[in-house]
């Protein structure tokens, strides 16, 4: 199976929720484009943050390839892996869940991860 749907999967949520999030949390303070300066911020923490999860869902989706799962599952297995890296790294830095934070990540992880076909090689 070919990486290049993990990788497409984690650039399009790291690129979505770094634009996402700085104009919900605008639209909450009433300040929409005096959020956006947190863009590049959210761009880099998210990338570094959402390390482990990429070398997780590689090895992940190289084991699928090694054991030959069928490809109708290889995507929700690797989808739902994202979600619990996102939790866990939520949950590690913090030590509780804030909630808006990671649905709205989980949302956008989900979506671009259904967006995206796993392609065979």
């Amino acid at each position: 199976m070919n990486r290049s749907y993990i990788f497409k999967h984690w650039l399009s949520t790291l690129l979505i929720a770094a634009v996402f999030l700085p104009i919900y949390g605008g639209y909450e303070n009433h300040a929409i484009l005096g959020e956006l300066w947190l863009v590049p911020y959210f761009l880099i923490g998210g990338a570094l943050f959402s390390l482990p999860t990429l070398f997780a869902n590689v090895f992940a989706l190289f084991l699928l390839g090694r054991y030959k799962v069928n490809v109708k599952w290889v995507r929700p297995i690797l989808i739902s892996l994202t979600v619990i890296g996102i939790c866990s790294t939520c949950y590690i830095l913090s030590k509780t869940m804030a909630l808006e934070l990671v649905l709205s990540y989980c949302v956008i992880a989900v979506i671009c991860g259904l967006v995206f076909q796993v392609e065979k090689k």
